[in-house]
């Protein structure tokens, strides 16, 4: 479920998605598009959903992992695909968002809509 609080860029907004069963050991893919070409950016995955200011946007996921230094192709473009993790309970929502340098956004950093996970 896509969920609001980006903040947009150079490139517009960055526009994160996601595909997969969200099965234990099926193979889930999360894709950032929009994003300012050649960046590196951070993703950020949390248990809880934050919505705390951030950047001139809002920091949706709490920050339990923080991905860094992940490269954007020159079409400010990434495809971050794994296996679902196994052990999480049915019903648990896990969210994700990206945030990335950009000179172009209000505070330095665009950031992409937040993206909520369910465990079926």
């Amino acid at each position: 479920t896509s969920l609001p609080g980006g903040v947009a860029g150079g490139a517009g907004l960055p526009l994160l998605a996601g595909t997969g069963p969200l099965v234990a050991g099926e193979s889930v893919t999360l894709s950032l598009s929009n994003g300012k070409p050649l960046a590196t950016a951070f993703l950020v995955v949390g248990l809880a959903q934050l919505n705390a200011p951030f950047k001139g946007g809002l920091l949706v996921p709490s920050v339990n992992l923080l991905l860094p230094g992940l490269p954007l192709n020159g079409a400010g473009a990434i495809a971050l695909s794994s296996a679902w993790p196994t052990g999480l309970p049915a019903a648990t929502k896990v969210y994700f968002q990206m945030w990335m340098p950009d000179p172009a956004a209000v505070a330095g950093f665009a950031g992409s809509n937040g993206l909520r996970a369910t465990t079926p």
